[in-house]
C-alpha cells in the first residue's frame, strides 16, 4: 500500500465538494460517510488491522481517519440542504474539516513510519 498516494487521493474529496457546492448539486452522505469505501480506509479496516494491529499508532491512524470522514459528512449534508455557503465555509482554513484532514495526514505518515512501510 502506498500511503502517500492514498492520502493523495483524501485530499481530493476537497475539489469535489466544492464542486458540487459551485453546481448545487446533492452527493451520496453514506457514500462520504462509510469509513472502509475509500482506498486508505478499506486497507485499514482490512489488510492493516489484520497486519499491524498491535503497532502503536495504527488505532491513532484508524480514528484519525474516522474523524475526517465525519467531518465531510456534515459537509455533505449541508450541501444536501442547499446551505451552500455554510457548506464552504467548512472547508475553509483553520475549520473541523481541515484539522482533521491534517490530523490524519501527521497520523498516517507516524503509522507508516512506526510500520515501516
Amino acid at each position: 500500500m502506498n500511503l502517500e498516494d492514498a492520502l493523495a487521493k483524501e485530499g481530493e474529496v476537497r475539489p469535489k465538494l466544492l464542486a458540487a457546492i459551485a453546481g448545487q448539486y446533492q452527493l451520496d452522505v453514506k457514500g462520504v460517510a462509510r469509513i472502509d469505501a475509500c482506498v486508505l480506509g478499506n486497507w485499514l479496516h482490512g489488510e492493516a488491522e489484520s497486519k499491524f494491529p498491535l503497532v502503536k499508532s495504527y488505532t491513532p491512524c484508524v480514528e484519525a481517519h474516522d474523524a475526517f470522514h465525519a467531518e465531510l459528512e456534515k459537509v455533505v449534508r449541508q450541501i444536501n440542504l442547499g446551505e451552500y455557503e455554510q457548506a464552504k465555509a467548512m472547508l475553509g482554513n483553520g475549520t473541523p474539516c481541515t484539522k482533521a484532514f491534517v490530523a490524519m495526514v501527521a497520523a498516517t505518515r507516524q503509522f507508516k513510519k512506526d510500520a515501516r512501510l
